[in-house]
């Protein structure tokens, strides 16, 4: 078929399919001639929006090319706008199309966890939002931001972070958290459920931003200690309101906002946009989250801000019951019906005209454009963009609640089967640390046993750590996989270090274990790359301790015991004799002719071999 037949043949096609559109609402499929699925969109009236591509000249340039890559289009008819809406949201998340408004990068932001439904709660830094009774603070895409709020929650709230499952698993003695007072230790009974309860209920009042009631309850119960004379835990808590207060001080209040909303702006420069969405609560700003965007079509205000929605609430950790716009949105009320389906209740969406609203909801369009501009000027070379070092990238890659300035790696080397050693090699702010290397030659294990000979090894070295009171590195690491991982992770609590951030490496596609599953990171990952020398500089410590010993035992032999024949002399005679056999059966004026062997040396030589050979 030629090309002008070929092109009749689509557009007859269309044509047929265009008449037969229905005037419901619903979501339509625009696909290029391969099939794919190109783009994406919703519609009050699928017949009069679906035909308004392929009628009129009034397109720009962006949607002319979209028109003209299309070759095929399909539709989903639904009962309502609001149906069409939950429907186009999924379908671009499966499809991803290319002429979509899309995340520049395209990643699952951070959360902080607070695992409510069990006894002893616990907070964790997760990437995805569970059905599991835990409550869930984000998401964060401002992971260094994130880093600091867990770092002060933890020291004042003293809310455990390890993955000890309380009360079943205990422990003798409390971890190095404990000791830094970032953690009260119910792991070793230092604290009751209840008295514990209260921590973890009260940081969650921190994290929603409801300070002013917290400190409303803190303060009701210093007065209570106090009439009990239980003065020094009433300190405590007077110092726990004064640390809130000053936090709360540098949140900054927002004119016109009394209690909670979501204030979303958005800002555009060419085919790079951004949105952002202010989290208020009680009257301040909590968070911010900005999402910077990627357009291939001369798209408006509603695109962005329906995108915006679209990205943030399908990850949002809590929703307000009120959400302000700093521009206009298509079909607000089906917004109004898919957020109130997520929240679990009514909520309201507003776009200010006048007022104090307007003026806030202009700080989030601001904040957008202002981010914006600061990736554009990087971008364009215009502001030096500071390096992210792989110490940084490789907390963010694995969510370390410490960065991992230092880290300690394992490596397990044995040749046949015999003679097992270990390496340790210790890293610092990404470089080696020589002084800090130790190799280890394997004592209680025989034959092949890669998990027992790591098991002697951590034992040894950690067993010494807490004997110095020293702590771990921020980051250990185990050659291997998730068996060598439990072994470790076993170890490290035997001698309380709970809080250990412990990783496997598996050399086959370059792995990551960790507890809770595996992770695989891009080769041009910074932080892979990091890992990756740490793992071969341990690799060639162990290997090259191997050779050494193998050296040793090649050339070990009855030498070794003759008096004042060191390792130089002993090359010497293996090197001029070739074996102790001829060595021992040497005349003196032989031996003399070896080089570095004196008179003294002769006589000390035959003296050992006849002695050897007289009977016993």
């Amino acid at each position: 078929m030629s090309r002008r037949s070929e092109s009749d043949s689509r557009a007859e096609r269309l044509r047929s399919k265009l008449a037969g559109l229905p005037e419901a609402p619903g979501v339509y499929l625009h696909k290029n001639r391969d099939g794919k699925v190109i783009y994406v969109g919703k519609a009050s009236r699928l017949s009069q929006r679906v035909r308004s591509y392929f009628t009129g000249s009034g397109h720009d340039a962006k949607t002319r090319k979209l028109v003209a890559d299309i070759g095929d289009f399909d539709f989903i008819a639904t009962d309502s706008a609001a149906q069409a809406l939950v429907l186009e949201n999924q379908l671009i998340k499966e499809y991803r199309p290319y002429y979509n408004i899309r995340l520049k990068d395209d990643k699952q932001y951070p959360y902080l966890r607070l695992s409510l439904q069990e006894p002893f709660p616990r907070v964790t830094v997760v990437r995805r939002i569970e059905s599991d009774g835990a409550r869930y603070f984000g998401p964060f895409t401002d992971v260094r931001a994130m880093r600091q709020t867990l770092s002060f929650a933890a020291g004042i709230f003293q809310v455990r972070t390890c993955h000890l499952d309380l009360p079943e698993q205990t422990v003798p003695r409390p971890c190095l958290d404990w000791q830094i007072g970032r953690c009260s230790a119910p792991c070793a009974g230092m604290e009751g459920q209840e008295d514990y309860r209260r921590r973890t209920l009260a940081l969650a009042s921190f994290l929603a931003g409801k300070t002013r009631d917290l400190l409303g309850e803190l303060e009701v119960r210093m007065q209570d200690l106090a009439r009990a004379r239980l003065y020094e835990e009433a300190a405590r808590l007077r110092d726990l309101a004064a640390q809130l207060r000053k936090t709360a001080a540098n949140r900054p209040p927002v004119e016109g906002i009394e209690g909670d909303a979501d204030l979303c702006g958005v800002a555009r420069e060419g085919t790079r946009a951004a949105g952002l969405v202010l989290r208020v609560r009680g009257g301040s700003i909590l968070t911010s989250h900005h999402f910077p965007f990627i357009v291939k079509l001369e798209s408006g205000t509603p695109e962005l801000m329906a995108q915006l929605l679209r990205e943030y609430y399908t990850r949002a950790g809590d929703i307000p019951l009120e959400v302000l716009l700093a521009g206009p949105i298509d079909d607000p009320a089906s917004w109004e019906a898919w957020l109130a389906d997520l929240r679990g209740g009514p909520i309201h969406i507003r776009q200010p005209v006048r007022g104090r609203k307007l003026a806030a909801v202009a700080l989030a369009r601001t904040n957008a454009a202002f981010h914006l501009r600061e990736a554009m000027a990087r971008q364009a070379g215009r502001k030096p963009a500071q390096a992210v070092s792989a110490v940084t990238v490789l907390q963010e890659a694995l969510d370390l609640h410490t960065a991992p300035r230092t880290i300690e790696c394992f490596d397990i080397s044995n040749f046949q089967g015999k003679e097992t050693v270990a390496s340790l090699v210790f890293f610092k702010d990404g470089k080696p640390l020589k002084s800090r290397y130790r190799r280890f030659r394997i004592k209680t294990v025989t034959g092949v046993d890669d998990f027992a000979s790591m098991a002697e090894v951590l034992d040894r070295y950690y067993g010494r750590l807490a004997e110095k009171e020293l702590p771990p590195g921020d980051l250990v690491v185990v050659d291997g996989g998730a068996g060598q991982l439990g072994v470790a992770r076993d170890i490290l609590g035997r001698y309380g270090f709970h809080g250990a951030q412990l990783i496997g490496l598996a050399k086959k596609q370059e792995t990551i274990y960790r507890e809770g599953g595996t992770v695989q990171l891009s080769r041009r990952n910074e932080g892979l790359k990091l890992l990756q020398r740490v793992r071969d500089e341990a690799h060639r410590f162990a290997i090259t301790y191997h050779r050494l010993l193998r050296d040793h035992l090649t050339t070990s032999s009855e030498l070794d015991l003759i008096p004042g024949i060191g390792q130089v002399k002993k090359l010497s005679l293996l090197h001029h004799f070739g074996s102790v056999q001829r060595i021992a059966a040497a005349p003196a004026q032989e031996l003399e002719e070896v080089r570095g062997i004196n008179r003294h040396d002769v006589a000390t030589i035959l003296r050992f071999f006849a002695g050897r050979r007289e009977p016993q």
